[in-house]
């Protein structure tokens, strides 16, 4: 054990600042304790090939190897200078069993695994893991930690999978259990189908007291029963409004460049009689087709001159 030495802040200095890398957190937080994974590799059920989606440095990976030297372990993560450590470490400790890989989980193939360990993916990020995992052919086991207080209840909407373990942990943590779930062969229920969407874009038809809007499914993340938060643009939802899913072709025409317009961000939007700046939210389909501006605007379409980013002309109503 003493030989799992990590200099974590020379590590964590080269890390990226950016959504989903949880760069400043210390070390206790960002990993789980070496007792607690001996205590979880310790289980009859965590068996076979062990992978750690969002492995950090890969200690996990490196400790079950270790420990189990005829079994293997695969470690993924998207920050570079995590995994060029635990590559390091696997070399000084020759562990040939031990596969460490720079992925981003939201577009690379989960790798093939009888245990998967979840602790820190959340969102579309989770919501990937959970469909691709979902689609596979084989038999496995998931052991979760709850690190953010919505884990377990994420799970739990997962009707294919069901928890048959817990395994008591002696860290703090959310939760003092690590839950283990075996895959069933369930069908998925269709109440899923929004975790299904928020890692893909697609354009969602909301419909909101006496108007209908267009939201995007990209970044989507639930909170609470059927509430979603979504991305874009940045508002609250009830998924019972959601009275439509479609592709961008399968949008009307009309409505597609105000689309790509949303995603410029701030923008100017000029009328013959007003000027208004801000980002471009709500694309209001109905009653009429116009636009709600973050300063708070709602103009319709038909009355818009040009929109502008800077001094780039992005939309002409002439040229149209």
């Amino acid at each position: 054990m003493e030989h799992f030495k990590f200099d974590h802040d020379a590590i964590e200095a080269l890390v990226e600042s950016r959504n989903g890398s949880y760069k400043g957190l210390n070390q206790a937080a960002l990993y789980t304790s070496r007792e607690d994974f001996q205590s979880i590799f310790s289980h009859p059920l965590v068996t076979g090939t062990f992978v750690d989606l969002g492995c950090g440095t890969g200690e996990g990976c490196l400790l079950y190897s270790w420990l189990y030297p005829e079994r293997s372990a695969i470690g993924v993560d998207f920050e570079q200078s995590r995994i060029e450590a635990g590559l390091k470490m696997k070399e000084e400790l020759k562990l040939e069993q031990v596969s460490l890989f720079r992925q981003d989980l939201l577009h690379s193939n989960i790798p093939r695994g009888d245990t998967y360990f979840l602790y820190f993916p959340t969102g579309m990020v989770l919501d990937r893991i959970l469909n691709e995992l979902y689609q596979s052919s084989h038999d496995f086991r998931i052991v979760a930690i709850e690190s953010h207080g919505d884990l377990f209840s994420r799970l739990e909407k997962e009707n294919w999978l069901n928890l048959v373990a817990e395994i008591p942990l002696k860290s703090e943590r959310h939760h003092p259990m690590a839950h283990i779930y075996e895959r069933t062969f369930k069908p998925r229920d269709p109440s899923l189908l929004p975790f299904k969407l928020s890692f893909l874009r697609a354009f969602l038809l909301i419909e909101e007291n006496d108007y209908a809007w267009l939201g995007e499914s990209y970044g989507m993340e639930w909170t609470f029963e059927d509430r979603f938060e979504l991305l874009t643009p940045p508002r609250t939802i009830h998924w019972n409004q959601v009275k439509e899913v479609l592709s961008f072709d399968q949008v009307d025409v009309k409505f597609q460049r105000a689309l790509e317009l949303r995603q410029l961000g701030e923008v100017t939007v000029k009328t013959l009689s007003s000027e208004f700046k801000g980002h471009i939210r709500k694309v209001i389909v109905r009653p009429t087709f116009h636009l709600e501006i973050s300063s708070g605007e709602k103009v319709e379409w038909s009355h818009i001159v040009t929109i502008t980013q800077g001094s780039i002309l992005c939309y002409d109503s002439s040229s149209v």
